[in-house]
């Protein structure tokens, strides 16, 4: 789910992004065109008409009015349609391009009128000069007039007007983002709970409506499609399981019948020494066998979780003690040298588990030690308190583990039945032993030690 407000997090912020970015565009635009068609717009009608008023007319000696040549060129340049002037009683004293129907004397209404407003259409701007009321007239259609008039009581409160309309948008937009987004985070929330399932190995149906519905129907045929996978997986363990404890029943049998005439053949003093020891390795390789199917069966069982655990609670410091002893005493050769090492903290630490599955992982290590090492070596068994939890560890000074094992055991896809793994079946007895018991598997000194820890049982 925090994921999911994440999302929604980068959705209200991409919004409000871009609700800026739409701001400064807009009025950039506005402010280009201001400038360029307001400011400096030609050609056109100039807003430079007081000096040029000052350029336009110039009185002659005979007192006669007249235009300079340089008021006619400046005229010209600026795409003037005509110019007059007027005298106090509204009479035309003198006029540049004035059209023919145009009128020689305005009364003050008139004046007034088009000062504001057009002269038969033609926008016009009027200066006063000594002379008279200098009136020029732009090209019809050239500029757009439009006289506002409002309160000073408006005016003096223009800028509150101004954050009260601010702050209605910004609410206004505060709300739409709102909105939206819930909305979107509303749709999104069944999907993120859906794949949640999924990651849980749970079965999903969503309803496929909505902004998100064509993502609820994948996810729903991706449900259905891994609900498909589990059930074939589940028959091809189960029946792997059931084939292998089916083999393993039906060899014990005729195993059980080849050790028994091992047996009586290693008694029986008729077929000489060298019968004898081919009886002996007979036995040797079937119980060798035997122990093969054993560990088979458990393996496929833990992996499977189909094991069950006979949980009682037991002191781990004598149960080390007593396997070293039984180690020692199987018939250990003397090439073989084995040191028990028990901290005198785990004396009164207890366990909680399956004492005979554990006593079976740490046999399957010493049993590694020894049959990997033929040349001999030095082991040791320790027991102690690491971190607040039962540490035992196996160690010795021979070969060590193949890397190539290690890498086996702590691949995320280590799969025992790939065959392009390396099958060591006690170390991964261990291993699944440990994980049942919620314990923790390290594979140390180079390969020359297996440590375990576990929880202990709170005193």
């Amino acid at each position: 789910m925090k994921s999911l407000l994440k999302i929604y997090g980068r959705y209200i912020g991409s919004t409000w992004i871009i609700l800026l970015l739409l701001v400064i565009v807009n009025f950039s635009v506005m402010l280009w065109i201001t400038f360029d068609r307001v400011i400096n717009y030609e050609p056109g009608f100039p807003k430079d008409f007081r000096n040029m008023a000052e350029l336009l007319v110039e009185e002659s000696p005979e007192r006669e009015l007249y235009l300079t040549r340089q008021g006619e060129d400046f005229l010209k340049e600026k795409q003037y349609a005509f110019v007059m002037l007027l005298n106090d009683f509204g009479d035309v004293i003198f006029e540049w391009n004035l059209p023919e129907y145009f009128k020689k004397h305005y009364t003050a209404g008139e004046i007034s009128g088009f000062t504001r407003w057009y002269l038969n259409d033609y926008p016009v701007k009027v200066w006063q000069t000594k002379e008279g009321l200098l009136v020029a007239g732009g090209k019809k259609n050239s500029l757009w007039k439009f006289t506002l008039e409002l309160p000073m009581g408006f005016m003096n409160h223009i800028g509150q007007y101004f954050h009260v309309i601010v702050g209605a948008n910004l609410l206004i937009i505060l709300c739409v983002v709102g909105f939206s987004g819930y909305r979107y985070y509303k749709s999104l929330c069944p999907l993120s709970e859906g794949i949640e399932a999924l990651s849980q190995n749970r079965q999903i149906h969503l309803a496929e409506k909505g902004v998100a519905g064509e993502l609820a129907v994948r996810l729903n045929r991706t449900s259905d499609i891994l609900k498909e996978q589990r059930q074939t997986i589940q028959k091809r363990d189960m029946a792997r399981t059931e084939w292998i404890a089916g083999v393993s029943h039906d060899i014990r049998t005729p195993l059980s019948v080849i050790m028994g005439y091992a047996d009586e053949l290693m008694e029986n003093e008729k077929i000489g020494r060298e019968g004898r020891a081919r009886a002996a390795a007979i036995r040797s390789q079937s119980l060798k066998i035997r122990q093969l199917i054993e560990d088979l069966n458990l393996a496929s069982k833990l992996e499977y979780n189909m094991q069950p655990l006979r949980i009682t609670c037991f002191y781990p410091a004598a149960v080390l003690r007593s396997l070293a002893a039984e180690f020692i005493n199987e018939g250990l050769e003397e090439k073989f040298e084995v040191f028990p090492d028990i901290e005198p903290e785990l004396e009164k630490v207890t366990l909680k588990g399956d004492e005979e599955l554990l006593k079976r992982a740490v046999r399957n290590l010493l049993s590694n030690s020894a049959r990997h090492n033929p040349d001999g070596c030095r082991i040791w068994i320790r027991g102690g308190i690491e971190a607040d939890r039962c540490m035992i560890e196996v160690s010795d000074d021979g070969r060590g583990i193949p890397e190539a094992v290690v890498q086996g055991l702590f691949e995320e896809d280590g799969d025992m039945w790939n065959e392009k793994k390396p099958h060591i079946m006690g170390l991964r007895i261990v291993k699944q032993i440990v994980k049942a018991h919620k314990g923790d598997f390290r594979i140390v000194m180079e390969g020359h030690s297996v440590r375990l820890t576990f929880p202990v049982v709170p005193m």
